[in-house]
Parts: C-alpha cells; structure tokens; sequence
C-alpha cells in the first residue's frame, strides 16, 4: 500500500476516528522513506461523493466534497510530524418553491410544461407536466372549471392528440404554457403543487413543435412582432392560400402562406380540433368558441380580393397551434 492509497482509505472509513490511532502511525512510520537528509512530502486526497437531493419535485443532485492533506516531515529518521485536516462543503440546496423549480436561474416570463398525463377527480385535475429549462417532472393540481370549456378539458385534449398521434403518426403535443407572475405562491401537498388557479396565468394549447418553438412563437407574438390569423379549410384564390380572419381586427382575409407545407401543416391542425370536438368535416372549428386554431406569423397585407377581402402574406411563419378558450381564468396570452 503506497501512502496515496492509505490516505484514501482514511478518508473513506472515516479519519476523524482513524487518524489518532498508534497502529496507523506505525504504519506511516514504516512507509516513510528512511534517509539521513531532511525532507518534506505533501500528499492531497479529495474524495467527492454526490447524493440526490431529497425534494422528490425537483430531482436535482448536490455534492459533498472532503479533502485530505497530509504533511509529513522526517529528521535523520527520528521526527515525524503529520498533519491532516478535513474539509468538507456542500453545494446550494434544492429550490424551495414551485417559481425555483420550473424558472431556476433563467429570466424568462412564461413557460410552455409539456403535459404528459391527466388525471381528472371531481373538482380538481391533477396533471404531470414536463419542464424542458430545468428537465423536471412534476405534478400540478389545479380545479377543473380553469381546465376547461363545456365539455371539454385538458384531458380530452390530451387523449385526443394522443389517438391522433396514433393513427397518423403525427406528434401532437399539449402545453400548459405558465406565467411566472405568481407561481412562487403554490404551495405543496401530498405530492402536487396546488396553483393560486385565480391569480396565475396560462394558456393551453397543441403543438406538434417543440417547446422552443412554442416559446419563440409567442415570445414574438408578446412582443408585437406577430400576429394572430385564424384560418380555416376553405382554400383560398392564390396559391397556398387559405380563407380566415384576422383574431385583432376581425376581418375576414386572405391568408397567403409560404408554401404548401405551411398549407398543409394548418389543414391538419383544422382536422385534429374536428376530432377533438366531434364535428368532422367541419372547415372552421374556430367558430366554435371552444378550440381556437392560430397561426403565429408575421403578416404584410399586398392587396384586396374582389374588394372585399384582404390579402395578407406570411412572412415569417412561426406555429400553428390548437386553443382552448378558457372558460374561467386569466389567460396568459388573450389574443390568442
């Protein structure tokens, strides 16, 4: 055994209780080396252990590390002098609140959580969402009346992505999208965060994008540099048109996409929002006022067709997606 390994084995089996010991100092005593001459070794060992975090909603990982140092001194083979020490320093503590947990240290205002089941009971919903900033899973207990509109919820959103998903080998997915203003005020229990439902805002909405894309699109849309267009499946006069109205003004326009893909990406999305209503076939869903099907673009108006409807060209596409119109609650984005 050389002394790097021994020093290891004393920080693993506790030095505290080991380095006192006489059958230890004889054992150093035998490894030092023998010489007439004066001289001074400094060996280091740092051992690093990392245990998990005992916040069972924010599975994160902080590391103790202890550190050993041992100088020894031999005179002519007659003085020993050692000197160990023990340092041991644990990282920041898992976050305290819901605001920590799903925000860490980013300075963004909202976030798109990724729902991943439901679980409806008679007053509340209880859903498990997925944050992509800080890569946690956690439960969310909110009542059903802000999940909801008629006889449809977030539930029957989920489902619905999912058998369509299914079918078409498609890749819905639905986003409880957060505000961060008052999130620091949910409380948990027994394994769910309860949300203060009447003072958050949120939004709910299908995306076959990923979370990056839904953030960016109404990262844009917040900041004016997008609009809102609802289109439907009547096909328009020009190529890759489609008939719609403008969700500000009102007007009922012609919305000009970039290509066909765009076309056929929205036209999907019309018939996604059928299956979730029940209505198939049905070329405006939007008229419903439950489920609102946006396109999140930014938009030029280049003319007027037949004098009645404008004409307004994408320029820059970001996301079509499907809305559930909240029936009670503070939308997080109400244009939408």
């Amino acid at each position: 055994m050389n002394r790097r390994e021994f020093l290891k084995g004393l920080a693993l089996t506790g030095i505290g209780a080991l380095i006192g010991s006489s059958a230890i100092e004889d054992l150093v005593l035998d490894k030092l080396p023998r010489t007439n001459e004066p001289t001074s070794t400094t060996e280091t060992v740092t051992i690093t252990v990392t245990n998990t975090a005992s916040n069972s909603q924010a599975p994160q990982t902080y590391t103790t590390t202890t550190t050993v140092t041992e100088t020894t001194t031999v005179y002519s083979n007659t003085t020993v002098t050692q000197t160990p020490t023990q340092t041991s320093s644990t990282t920041t503590q898992p976050p305290q609140n819901l605001e920590q947990i799903l925000f860490g240290n980013s300075n963004i205002q909202f976030i798109p959580l990724e729902v991943r089941n439901v679980e409806i009971g008679s007053n509340n919903a209880y859903l498990t969402v997925y944050d992509y900033v800080t890569n946690t899973q956690l439960k969310i207990e909110i009542p059903i009346k802000y999940i909801s509109n008629g006889n449809i919820n977030i539930g029957n959103l989920l489902s619905a992505a999912n058998n369509y998903n299914q079918n078409n080998g498609t890749n819905y997915k639905v986003y409880f999208v957060l505000g961060r203003a008052n999130v620091n005020q949910a409380i948990q229990q027994n394994g769910q965060w309860i949300l203060p439902a009447s003072e958050i805002y949120y939004n709910i909405l299908i995306s076959d994008r990923g979370w990056k894309d839904v953030y960016n699109a109404l990262q844009n849309f917040g900041n004016g540099n997008a609009t809102v267009v609802m289109p439907t499946s009547n096909q328009g006069p020009y190529s890759n048109s489609l008939y719609g109205w403008d969700n500000v003004s009102d007007d009922s326009i012609i919305i000009v996409y970039q290509n066909g893909q765009q076309v056929n990406s929205v036209t999907n999305y019309i018939n996604l929002a059928d299956s979730v209503l029940g209505t198939p076939n049905n070329s405006n869903p939007s008229s419903q006022g439950i489920l609102h099907v946006d396109t999140i673009a930014s938009t030029q108006q280049v003319g007027v067709y037949q004098n009645q409807y404008p004409v307004d060209d994408v320029n820059s596409y970001y996301i079509t997606g499907i809305v559930l119109i909240q029936e009670q609650g503070n939308p997080l984005f109400s244009n939408l």
